[in-house]
């Protein structure tokens, strides 16, 4: 039983667009009700979380040979990280507006039976993102921004943007 029995979404963002994303997303959602979450971030906690990890970007942008080395470390970063919070928190479901990060939290989360939604980056317009690609296999719901990003994910919901 965690130690704080207390119903929890777990947050997944990464830096840039991301984060902002993730700012208006929480904005929209206290409007409805309210919800206390835990989040896991390349960048610092703004939003109040009951419980922020820093976890380190997936990968290197501009150096392709570190891109393997990096992504294993990171995925046992985020694998550590996700227990930490399970056994912590009660997680009853992860969001997340990217990046690779949240891939191995969700998949995690999904094989406990626990709610996976993705929303696809808001700057996505005719090519799907890497994180996109698995999170749309992993998801329970997948959510585009744009519309001409159904074409890529016939099964997405078109949500309009954050």
């Amino acid at each position: 039983m965690p130690k704080n029995s207390q119903p929890k979404l777990l947050l997944i963002y990464g830096k840039g667009g991301h984060k902002e994303q993730m700012k208006r997303l929480i904005a929209k959602m206290q409007e409805q009700h309210s919800f206390e979450f835990v989040s896991m971030a390349d960048v610092t906690d703004e939003f109040n979380a009951v419980e922020h990890l820093q976890c380190p970007e997936p990968r290197d942008k501009f150096h392709l040979w570190k891109a393997p080395w990096q992504l294993a470390h990171i995925s046992a970063v985020t694998l550590i990280q996700t227990i930490k919070l399970l056994k912590n928190h009660n997680i009853t479901g992860i969001v997340s507006t990217g990046p690779g990060m949240a891939v191995v939290p969700s998949l995690i989360l999904r094989l406990l039976g626990k709610k996976v939604i993705y929303i696809e980056s808001w700057s996505r317009f005719y090519t799907a993102s890497a994180t996109g690609i698995f999170m749309y296999r992993i998801a329970n719901q997948f959510y585009v921004q744009n519309i001409t990003m159904l074409a890529k994910y016939p099964k997405a919901t078109y949500s309009g943007r954050l």
